[in-house]
């Protein structure tokens, strides 16, 4: 997979439609965009088969590994990342963004999201870090992962320490 462009500023919005339209997903960097704008910009990604992560997004790195980390909240993904790290475990980060599962945003990216790491062959399971989503979101969510492929952990804030167990009982 392509890095994503990384937009941000003034022209946040404009940018991010840019790649998006070059063919490109796109990782907004800072909070240059209005929940308006970022709706906007997740729809016409889903519609063009691309990812917007961000805003406010929580970036982080793994080594390779058969892990997909959907990150949401900056804190569960901070611990999560390092859970992992320090077993020598690896995946890919796509960054949501933390407003992703507000009620207005609805968790545009987040389900796109699993949906990458599920149709990654190199993904064996999905750890959703973030908040526990309230309402129609949560709902969402629970659907979207019964759905997939692979099983999907979640890790709020403090619950990082659990996700490996939960991942070997898979």
């Amino acid at each position: 997979m392509t890095p994503p462009v990384r937009v941000g500023g003034p022209g946040a919005y404009g940018a991010a439609l840019a790649a998006l339209h070059g063919g490109r997903d796109v990782l907004l960097d800072g909070e240059d965009v209005n929940v308006a704008q970022e709706i906007a910009l997740k729809d016409e990604a889903a519609r063009l088969g691309r990812l917007v992560l961000g805003p406010c997004a929580c970036p982080g790195s793994l080594p390779p590994g058969p892990y997909g980390v959907v990150a949401v909240s900056p804190q569960a993904t901070e611990e999560v990342i390092a859970v992992l790290t320090r077993q020598g475990r690896g995946g890919r980060v796509l960054p949501v963004g933390e407003r992703d599962l507000s009620a207005a945003v609805c968790g545009r990216a987040t389900l796109q999201a699993l949906a990458v790491c599920d149709a990654d062959p190199a993904i064996e399971a999905i750890v959703l870090a973030a908040e526990r989503p309230a309402g129609t979101v949560a709902a969402l969510l629970r659907e979207a992962a019964r759905r997939l492929g692979k099983p999907v952990v979640s890790a709020a804030p403090g619950e990082a320490a659990s996700v490996l167990a939960r991942l070997d009982a898979l």
